[in-house]
């Protein structure tokens, strides 16, 4: 795996201990987390604020935590210590900071709130208008992006160096990227879970009556104000986990992607993490790609 100081300068392989690259669909859709040994000179660039920038994708991480590992080790005659860091994607970073000042938009696009949070995108291809957004002082603006998307029945994805909106049903009409035998991962079912932690939703129109949600199957029930009845619906949309697989290392792949199962449906990406592990502490090397994978729940 190859990673880049904020100097352009390339961390040596051989420093680096282990690293795991994760593409998820959350507001901030792509982290780092990496042991790397180092020396006096090394360590004022891995502190918290600093950058690093991964090789081949060329996205910039921001570190949000750099923790120093408690075993020093010694490489010819110089002593050596470790630091485990946590990077965020630079782009968004910001949306992950609890806010000292509100947010408060109504009618606005979903890239206009992550610039009000301070996100440095340009634009989120297919965007779409979020008709209330609220973030106190004291919270945090992922948390209600994540709240804006669920409202829409969609998610966000980071590839190719775009930041991306998908309805959950789009992401099934991609063309996939590549294939999976069905016997090669472990199997999840998740009914009693789903009928526990997937709920209807209700809310209220200006007229003081009910509005209801997808209430055909038995869920538990959630109230949520100034909806209407289409997004009740999206509310109860999500992609419920069916399968994990580890399969060789492939970097491409992220999430959101389509994956074709060979004697099955197709299932979604909900997370890949791309793990390297260079071994240099005498454990092994191993280099992997761990796939969590899904399919569309509509109640």
């Amino acid at each position: 795996m190859i990673l880049y100081l904020s100097s352009g300068e390339q961390i040596r392989g051989d420093l680096i201990k282990s690293a795991v690259i994760r593409s998820d669909m959350s507001p901030v859709p792509v982290t780092l987390e990496a042991e790397i040994r180092i020396d006096e000179d090394m360590e004022s660039r891995l502190i918290e604020g600093e950058t690093i920038t991964l090789g081949g994708q060329g996205d910039e991480m921001r570190i949000i935590k750099s923790v120093k590992a408690a075993n020093r080790i010694a490489q010819g005659s110089r002593e050596m210590d470790a630091v485990r860091i946590t990077a965020l994607l630079s782009a968004c970073h910001a949306v992950s900071f609890v806010r000292e000042r509100a947010i408060v938009k109504e009618n606005v696009s979903l890239s206009a709130i992550y610039r009000a949070a301070g996100a440095q995108i340009r634009a989120v291809q297919s965007d779409f208008p979020v008709p209330r957004f609220y973030c106190m002082a004291g919270d945090t603006p992922s948390f209600h992006i994540n709240r804006a998307l669920q409202e829409e029945g969609g998610i966000v994805r980071w590839k190719d160096g775009r930041l991306a909106f998908f309805r959950l049903a789009d992401l099934f009409k991609q063309d996939s990227v590549m294939n999976l035998p069905n016997n090669a991962s472990d199997d999840v079912d998740s009914g009693f879970v789903e009928r526990h932690e997937i709920p209807w939703f209700i809310s209220i129109d200006d007229n003081g009556g009910f509005v209801m949600g997808d209430r055909r199957s038995a869920r538990s029930v959630r109230f949520s104000p100034f909806k209407n009845a289409q997004r009740l619906r999206n509310m109860s949309a999500c992609l419920v986990q069916r399968k994990v697989s580890k399969i060789n290392l492939a970097t491409g792949v992220v999430a959101g992607d389509l994956i074709n199962v060979v004697g099955g449906d197709p299932l979604c990406v909900i997370t890949a993490a791309h793990v390297f592990e260079s071994g240099t502490d005498g454990s092994g090397s191993n280099q992997y790609t761990k796939l969590w994978l899904g399919d569309l729940r509509e109640i």
